[in-house]
C-alpha cells in the first residue's frame, strides 16, 4: 500500500515541488519514496511505498513498463496478479524485472490496454498512468472505491494525490470552500464524490476511468457496473450457502497473499468474526487480531471478540479507551481527513489501527459486509415503514412524525439507557429522528435523503439545496434502492474513507474480502430473503458463522463500532470546548448562518433538543475550520 502524487502543467516549475507535496503523505508509505518527470511533456509523478510485496529496491516506484511506453504511480494491492503473470509469461514470454503486482498491472496494460487490463484485475487500487506515446495521462480507481485519489484541475495544471494534502501543499494554487460540498456534510456527515471540500478539487468516483490530454480535456468512463436488480432465478438454499462460504474463503485466501505478516480486525461482529475464523483456519501459525474496547461497558463488544479469538485460537491483542483518552487526541484525529467528516466510529478505527501497526503491516476487516449482504436495521426498518405507509393515511404518519420531532432528544437517549447493549440501540434519540423524517416520504430518493439527513436548515443560501443526489435508482424496490445508495455514496465516501485514512495515517493496509468482486456478484445472485429472513439481517452469514460457534453468538443485536458521543457530548469537558467551537468559528466560510449555528448550541445545551450526532458534526466542522 502506498501514497501517490504529481502534477501535470504546461509552465515549468523547480523538481523539488514534487518532493514537497509527496511528504505530506510520507506516512502512506514509510518505507521509500520515488520520482519520476518529464520536464519536456509537464509531467512530474510521486510515490510514497509501504513494501508488501517483493521488499527489495526493484519494486519502488514510480515504475516503468518492460517497452518502456508507460510510467505508473500505483497504490493498492492486485490480488491475482501471480495469475496474471503466469498467463502472461505463458502467452508472451515475459520476463518479470520484479515481483511486484505493479509490473504484472503495466504488463496488462501494454498487451491488453488500459480498460481490458483493469477487468482481468481483482483488487483495490488507484493510479495515475502516463502514456508517453499519446502523452495522455490517465486515473483510475478500484470497483467500490477503497483506494482514494484526488485531483485538482484548471486550464493549465492538474494536480492529483491519494490525499488532498498533496493538493493543499501546492502553493501554485488558491483554494476556495465549495458551499455546495458542504451542504451535502451538513446533510450527510461527509462530502460524497465527486464533490470535496474546496472548488475545482474532486474524487475519481469508484470503478471510473479519467484520461487528460495535454489540453487538460478530461474524458470519463465507467468499466465496471454491479447488477442491482433483484434475482429472479430459483436457487436452492443449501447449495447457495456452500456457494458463499466457498467465494468468502477463497476472497480471504488470496488476500493473506503478502511477503509480510498479515493480522485481522477482530470487532466481535458477524463480519469481522468470520473472517477472523477464516484466516485462522487457512493459516499454519496463529494470526494476530486486534480490537477496541470501551471503559463504558454498554458500548463495549471487546468480550465478542475476545471469545471468538480464544475459541479459534488466535493472538489476540486489546486495549480499552475512556472519554479522557479520547478528548485529548480528538483535533489531532480529525485532521487526517483533510476535509470535514463527522463519523465519529472513525476514533476507534484509528486507536485499532496505531495497535495493529505496532505488530502488523496487512490486516484484514469485514467492511463491505453489511452494504452486500444486507446487515444494516435499516434494511428490515425500510420493509416496515413501507407497509405502514400502505396501510395508514398520510395524517397520522405527518401527525406521528411532528409528535417525534417536539420530544427533546435527551429524552429518548436516557430512555434507552437500560437497554442499549441488551438491545443495540445506541444513538435512540438518532435513530428516532431518522423515524420522524420518514413517516412520510415520496419516492426511494426522498426516502434515503430523509433516512441520512443530520441537518439541512442552516444554509444562508437555499439555491445550493438539491434533493436529487439519490434519484438515480427510482426504478428499483425501496429495499434495493437503499442498498445501491449505500453501495454508492455511504460505502466509499463514508466507511472506506474511515478505513483508509485511520490506517494509512499509522502506515498499515487494510483488505476487505467482503469487497472482492466475485463475492459481491454471487451475492446479488442471491433472492434478497436468503440476506434479510423476516427480521433477520445478513441472514445467510449469520447462518454460516452459527456453522463455526455457538447458534446464540451470530444473533445478538448488531451494535456497528459505536462509541459513546452522547456521554462524552454531554460532558462538561465537552461543553467547554463546543461553546468555544460554536462560537469562534467562522461559519459564514462554509455558507452557514452563524447566528443559526449559535442556537442549536444554546438550545442543545439548555433542552438537549438537538441529536448528539447533530452537534458533533458541527463540531468537527468547526474544528475543521478553525485548522484551515
Amino acid at each position: 500500500m502506498c501514497g501517490i502524487s504529481g502534477f501535470f502543467l504546461n509552465f515549468k516549475v523547480d523538481e523539488k515541488l514534487l518532493k514537497k507535496i509527496t511528504q505530506t503523505i510520507y506516512h502512506r508509505g514509510p518505507d521509500s519514496m520515488g520520482f519520476w518527470f518529464s520536464e519536456d511533456d509537464g509531467v512530474y509523478m510521486g510515490h510514497t511505498r509501504l513494501s508488501i510485496l517483493d521488499l527489495s529496491d526493484k519494486g519502488n516506484q514510480p515504475m516503468k513498463s518492460i517497452c518502456g511506453r508507460y510510467i505508473i504511480s500505483f497504490n493498492g494491492e492486485i490480488y491475482n496478479f501471480k495469475a496474471r503473470a503466469k498467463e502472461l509469461k505463458k502467452k508472451f514470454g515475459i520476463r518479470f524485472e520484479n515481483g511486484t503486482d505493479t509490473i504484472v498491472l503495466l504488463e496488462l496494460i501494454s498487451r491488453y490496454g488500459l480498460e481490458k487490463a483493469l477487468s482481468l484485475i481483482e483488487g483495490m487500487f488507484a493510479f495515475a498512468l502516463w502514456d508517453t506515446k499519446k502523452k495522455k495521462l490517465y486515473f483510475a480507481r478500484d470497483r467500490f472505491g477503497e483506494k482514494p485519489l484526488f485531483y485538482y484541475k484548471d486550464e493549465n495544471k492538474l494536480i492529483f494525490g491519494s490525499e488532498l494534502k498533496v493538493i493543499k501543499s501546492m502553493d501554485i494554487i488558491d483554494l476556495k470552500i465549495s458551499q455546495k460540498a458542504a451542504f451535502y456534510y451538513s446533510v450527510l456527515g461527509y462530502i460524497p464524490a465527486p464533490f470535496t471540500i474546496y472548488k475545482n478539487v474532486f474524487k475519481v468516483l469508484p470503478s471510473e476511468i479519467i484520461e487528460t490530454n495535454q489540453n487538460y480535456l478530461t474524458k470519463k468512463k465507467k468499466y465496471f457496473s454491479l447488477s442491482l436488480n433483484e434475482s429472479s432465478e430459483k436457487i436452492d438454499y443449501k447449495s447457495a450457502k456452500d456457494n458463499i462460504k466457498k467465494s468468502l474463503e477463497a476472497s480471504v485466501k488470496k488476500m493473506m497473499v503478502a511477503d509480510v505478516e498479515v493480522g485481522c480486525f477482530l470487532s466481535g461482529g458477524v463480519d469481522s468474526s468470520l473472517v477472523s475464523l477464516l484466516m485462522q483456519k487457512n493459516s499454519k501459525k496463529k494470526i494476530r487480531t486486534f480490537t477496541v474496547g470501551f471503559d463504558e461497558k454498554e458500548y463495549d463488544e471487546s468480550s465478542y471478540a475476545k471469545e471468538i479469538a480464544d475459541s479459534i485460537g488466535t493472538n489476540h491483542h486489546q486495549i480499552s479507551v475512556n472519554s479522557n483518552d479520547m478528548f485529548e487526541q480528538i483535533e489531532s484525529m480529525i485532521n487526517i481527513f483533510d476535509e470535514p467528516f463527522a463519523d465519529s466510529s472513525f476514533i476507534p478505527t484509528y486507536l485499532i489501527s496505531k495497535l495493529a501497526s505496532s505488530h502488523v503491516k496487512v490486516v484484514l476487516s469485514g467492511d463491505g459486509g453489511d452494504e452486500m449482504f444486507l446487515g444494516y436495521n435499516r434494511y428490515s426498518f425500510a420493509k416496515k415503514i413501507l407497509y405502514l405507509k400502505r396501510k395508514s393515511p398520510e395524517s397520522l404518519r405527518l401527525f406521528l412524525s411532528k409528535m417525534l420531532k417536539g420530544i427533546p432528544s435527551n429524552f429518548f437517549d436516557i430512555l434507552s439507557q437500560p437497554f442499549q447493549k441488551m438491545l443495540g440501540i445506541h444513538g435512540f434519540s438518532h435513530k428516532i429522528q431518522k423515524v420522524s423524517n420518514i413517516l412520510s416520504f415520496d419516492c426511494n430518493s426522498d426516502f434515503y435523503l430523509k433516512l441520512n439527513t443530520l441537518d439541512n436548515d442552516v444554509l444562508k443560501n437555499e439555491s445550493l439545496k438539491e434533493n436529487n443526489l439519490f434519484d438515480t435508482f427510482e426504478d428499483l424496490s425501496l429495499l434495493s434502492s437503499i442498498q445501491a445508495n449505500d453501495i454508492k455514496f455511504y460505502l466509499p465516501n463514508d466507511i472506506l474513507v474511515k478505513v483508509d485514512r485511520s490506517s494509512m495515517f499509522n502506515s498499515l493496509e487494510v483488505r476487505s474480502p467482503f469487497l472482492d468482486h466475485l463475492l459481491v456478484q454471487d451475492s446479488f445472485k442471491l433472492p434478497q430473503e436468503f440476506k434479510l429472513k423476516n427480521n433477520t439481517t445478513k441472514y445467510i452469514l449469520k447462518d454460516i458463522l452459527s456453522d463455526y460457534t455457538n447458534e446464540d453468538f451470530p444473533y445478538r443485536p448488531k451494535m456497528g463500532f459505536a462509541i459513546p458521543i452522547e456521554k462524552w457530548i454531554k460532558s462538561k469537558k465537552f461543553e467547554k470546548k463546543g461553546t468555544e467551537i460554536f462560537y469562534e468559528s467562522d461559519w459564514e466560510k462554509l455558507g452557514f448562518a452563524s447566528k443559526d449555528i449559535k442556537k442549536k448550541w444554546e438550545l442543545f445545551k439548555k433542552y438537549k433538543s438537538t441529536t448528539p450526532q447533530c452537534i458533533w458534526m458541527y463540531i468537527v466542522a468547526g474544528m475543521w475550520l478553525r485548522n484551515n
